[in-house]
């Protein structure tokens, strides 16, 4: 994927694409700095320095590809497609009536830095995300682990893309399962 510009509400430019090896410095300054709120709403994996330079390390070597938005400096937002379906995503998509194929129903797991919320990078991601995996051929994108169930605002946004509520399901609290259909696919 080319690098996109992305224009928050404020007219600051950032720059959408896929993370690269060299990025482990930024990349761990991002997830170091999310605030509790945030690392509580989104845990795909540890948010730690050392993290962020395994990640990197591995860029190019996995069923993963992953976006960055940033801008001269930092990072904006972060967003995963993993191509390696979770089995109990399958299990609980299973109990829907819904089967996954995991070469073309990744899970999708987005996050933005806590500054960055609610200043229209989000949006204009979705629609970037939702056209590179519709150009891939993928059937859909399922949301990593659901949204917390309180977590109305994410709810509201992933509904305004087209996202569907599969079902509930509980950990340390209730879990909305939710997935797009991108148009025009399988």
């Amino acid at each position: 994927m080319e690098k996109q510009i992305i224009t928050a509400k404020n007219n600051r430019t950032f720059v959408f694409r896929e993370l690269q090896a060299d990025d482990a410095q930024i990349l761990g300054d991002f997830f170091v700095n999310l605030s509790a709120q945030t690392r509580s709403r989104f845990g795909p994996h540890l948010l730690t320095q050392e993290h962020a330079s395994l990640l990197c390390s591995e860029v190019g070597n996995t069923n993963i590809t992953r976006f960055i938005v940033e801008n001269e400096s930092e990072i904006a937002g972060y967003f995963i497609l993993d191509f390696n379906l979770f089995e109990h995503e399958k299990k609980r998509y299973h109990s829907y009536g819904t089967t996954l194929d995991c070469n073309i129903d990744p899970v999708f797991a987005p996050c933005i830095a806590d500054k960055y919320q609610n200043s229209g990078i989000a949006s204009q991601v979705m629609l970037k995300i939702i056209e590179f995996s519709s150009n891939q051929g993928l059937r859909s994108l399922v949301l990593m682990g659901g949204t917390q169930q309180s977590n109305h605002l994410a709810r509201s946004f992933y509904k305004k893309f087209g996202f569907e509520e599969y079902g509930s399901f509980t950990t340390e609290m209730v879990n909305i399962d939710m997935k797009l259909n991108l148009p025009g696919q399988r």
